[in-house]
């Protein structure tokens, strides 16, 4: 429990609270305690220099006059005049102070500062005073000391009811507080526990499902819409790879069974040497067939998993394109096809020699695939809006409209009755050409012609060099 985000949101916003609580709580405590000690200074300033200013009328304060009594009897505060050195003779008290206990004590407060206005809290059976000393020279030299002081009341016990009442309260808002907001991050939390826990129900075979969306465009609704996209890349992802198992195990029991099959005639009985050459033929078509499958496999895997290096650098896409029409003039022509490049300048972009080679030959057997006799392809290279492509069309009969956006499916085969099925197919040639225009940035697409048959284009997304 103390490992959920319920338990940390709750446990950090209790010691956010409690830290303010203790800095609020010390400063409150610290200004009253200002205030109740400092509030009477004033007073007791301005009563301190009345009564400067009133025994500063003679030479010396050693005897004062009745008038100077009087006013001094009129300050408002308890004040005591006495000497400073020596017997420290009392010249003037209050009758307040005088024959009380504080009198003496009083009398015998050292001076801190011999010469500058000082404050000090003073405290006697129980009770707090304030006590003001301004250190004074009359005109004849004498030295003496005027003591003013001000009852500060019941401070003590106005502190302590302050400290009881911050130490009993503080806590008890911490927990209210903790208890609140634990509720709070429990119902807010209470939607990610339901997704939760849907999502843990959700396996490899019902990926079809999606979270109920709360409806509100928040954190938990963009959460859901997020989540739900993922479980959709995720089924189409096992969709995928459990169409591309079975295709793949399709495509290699294939030659496997034929394999087979020619093994198991040639020994039941007896073979001329002719009869077994043939069957060795057969053989070796299949193995090559097999061979061609797993290579394509493994590049698809490479290219799938990330770790198939590609450098690029600037070649010449009309240069290739030559190269592989060469390359596949002799089969064109066997079949009575007639193939034909159409390219009438240079065209250099940046791009990787090899898997441009291999592209443009998928592209090209596919299109002797399903080209039938008598029939035409038409390679071209060109530059349309700074941007090189390349087109080869044939004159077979087309994809239909539902195949188009299917024929770069890895194992996909369109009606076989479309092929001539002069050249047999593993149905991976588009899946790895659409794969090695991604790479160069380019966008490969597949259409009909308007007079029959069907036309690839590859735009590859950047100038030529």
């Amino acid at each position: 429990m103390t490992g959920t985000l319920r338990f940390r949101l709750t446990a950090w916003y209790s010691l956010a609270l409690a830290t303010v609580l203790l800095v609020f709580g010390a400063l409150l405590y610290a200004v009253v305690h200002h205030h109740l000690l400092h509030h009477h200074d004033e007073p007791l300033r301005a009563s301190a220099y009345t009564i400067l200013k009133i025994i500063d009328e003679t030479d010396d304060c050693h005897v004062l006059t009745d008038r100077q009594i009087e006013q001094l009897g009129k300050v408002g505060k308890l004040a005591l005049i006495h000497e400073s050195q020596g017997e420290r003779q009392v010249f003037f008290d209050s009758p307040e102070l005088s024959g009380s206990p504080l009198e003496p004590v009083l009398t015998e407060l050292p001076l801190k500062h011999p010469t500058t206005l000082q404050f000090e809290a003073l405290e006697r059976d129980g009770a707090f005073w304030r006590v003001l000393s301004l250190p004074y020279q009359v005109r004849s030299g004498r030295r003496g000391v005027i003591r003013v002081v001000e009852d500060m009341g019941d401070i003590k016990e106005t502190l302590k009811a302050l400290r009881m009442g911050l130490l009993i309260l503080a806590p008890i808002g911490v927990f209210a507080s903790s208890l609140g907001g634990y509720w709070l991050a429990g119902k807010a939390l209470a939607p990610v526990e339901r997704i939760t826990d849907l999502a843990q129900e959700i396996e490899a075979s019902s990926l079809h499902r999606r979270l109920p969306h709360p409806g509100k465009d928040s954190e938990i609704g963009r959460l859901v819409e997020t989540l739900n996209r993922m479980f959709g890349r995720l089924d189409a992802s096992f969709e995928s790879m459990k169409r591309f198992t079975a295709d793949a195990s399709h495509e290699l029991r294939t030659p496997l069974a034929t394999m087979r099959n020619a093994i198991d005639i040639t020994l039941k009985r007896h073979h001329t040497p002719e009869e077994h050459e043939a069957t060795l033929k057969t053989l070796g078509i299949e193995v090559d067939r097999l061979n061609g499958i797993v290579e394509d496999l493994l590049l698809l895997a490479r290219a799938d998993s990330g770790r198939l290096v590609v450098n690029m650098e600037p070649v010449r896409l009309d240069q290739i394109l030559a190269a592989q029409v060469e390359a596949f003039w002799e089969q064109a022509e066997a079949s009575g096809i007639d193939l034909q490049v159409r390219s009438t300048e240079a065209v250099t972009i940046i791009g990787n020699e090899r898997w441009l080679h291999l592209m443009i030959g998928n592209l090209l057997g596919n299109a002797l695939k399903f080209t039938p006799s008598r029939g035409e392809i038409i390679a071209r290279v060109g530059i349309a809006d700074g941007e090189a492509n390349l087109t080869i069309s044939d004159s077979g009969p087309g994809i239909p409209p539902g195949d188009l956006e299917k024929v770069f499916d890895r194992f996909f085969r369109s009606d076989p009755a479309r092929s001539n099925a002069r050249l047999p197919g593993t149905g991976l040639g588009l899946a790895i050409a659409a794969w090695i225009s991604s790479i160069h940035g380019a966008e490969i697409l597949a259409a009909n012609r308007p007079e029959g048959g069907a036309v690839f284009t590859v735009r590859f997304g950047h100038r030529p060099s």
